[in-house]
């Protein structure tokens, strides 16, 4: 998707120099709002954000969403192709495959949180699942804002790891290019492999996060997984569904005690354990789904026009 016609070996670096200016200035502008909002309601210049949980989970999700407007124009302005080719092979986002895909991530989610909770019953016995309830106005303002917010957030991390970056190292790949010697035939053929992308997409997903210990391990996996899952559909819409319905239930579930900080979290086995039971049990079901509904995975290009037959390089007289 990311090697078009108009593709240069520039390019890419282009598009990220790009778009992370883009998403700085977007959320800087955000933050001078916020900054004059702050001066209206007289709150002191020290407090961070606006000095209340919800309002400041708003900002923080916003300031993920600067993402998404970022990576379309930067696709759409310096690689000089259609924003919608970021959603899927068809260049588009496939709503009914999309709404497909969550039932099955409810589904997965459901089981994973509830696998967790009686996982922690059994271990830690006497400790409790939650917190002090935060309160019946808090909460639903929390609600509003995870609802109104979260997909959202999640859709922009999607089509920045999982579109952009991922497409932009993809586009490196050439399979057409035989290589002269062994090393540069196996490189070629690494570059045009969906490996580099996966690999680069889940790194950069992972130190994203400012988590540790079994945390770290649980976004790393979740990050592989969906970046997986991406490359094996053709599109986001996997991603975004399993994002979408993970993160509303974390925050629903974090809301209920009206403490979202998750900065400096380090987890827990346990839940490293559902999330790769969650993962591992969504990748089966919608792999399954995608062959069982025939749902394109690669463009009509690549379909129409094998790639061509590598050649073998000349004879060189040091050979014979």
């Amino acid at each position: 998707m990311g090697r078009t016609e108009r593709h240069r070996w520039w390019k890419p670096p282009l598009a990220i120099g790009c778009a992370i200016p883009l998403s700085f200035g977007l959320g800087l502008f955000f933050v001078l709002v916020l900054e004059l909002v702050k001066a209206i309601r007289h709150i002191p210049a020290d407090v961070a954000e606006l000095g209340h949980p919800v309002a400041d989970l708003a900002v923080e999700l916003v300031l993920v969403i600067v993402l998404l407007p970022a990576v379309l124009i930067a696709v759409r302005v310096v690689q000089r192709r259609r924003a919608g080719t970021l959603s899927s092979v068809e260049g588009r986002l496939r709503w009914r495959w999309l709404l497909r895909c969550t039932a099955v991530a409810v589904g997965c989610v459901v089981v994973s949180f509830g696998g967790l909770m009686a996982l922690l019953v059994i271990t830690e016995p006497g400790e409790p699942l939650f917190g002090e309830f935060a309160g019946m106005e808090t909460f639903l303002a929390a609600l509003a804002v995870i609802f109104l917010l979260v997909p959202f957030q999640a859709a922009a991390e999607e089509y920045a790891l999982r579109g952009f970056l991922m497409q932009l190292v993809g586009g490196y790949g050439d399979p057409t290019r035989p290589g002269r010697s062994a090393p540069g035939r196996l490189f070629h053929r690494f570059l045009a492999s969906p490996v580099p992308a996966i690999l680069v997409s889940g790194l950069i997903f992972t130190l994203l996060h400012d988590y540790y210990d079994w945390a770290l391990l649980d976004v790393a996996v979740f990050g592989l997984g969906m970046a997986w899952l991406t490359w094996y559909t053709g599109g986001l819409e996997a991603a975004i569904a399993l994002h979408v319905v993970h993160n509303l239930v974390a925050f629903v579930l974090a809301a209920y005690e009206g403490d979202f900080d998750s900065s400096g979290d380090t987890g827990s086995w346990q839940s490293l354990l559902a999330t790769i039971v969650e993962v591992s049990v969504f990748c089966l079901v919608v792999a399954w789904m995608r062959r069982k509904q025939a749902i394109r995975h690669t463009t009509p290009e690549a379909e129409a026009t094998p790639p061509a037959r590598p050649q073998s390089p000349p004879p060189s007289p040091q050979w014979s």
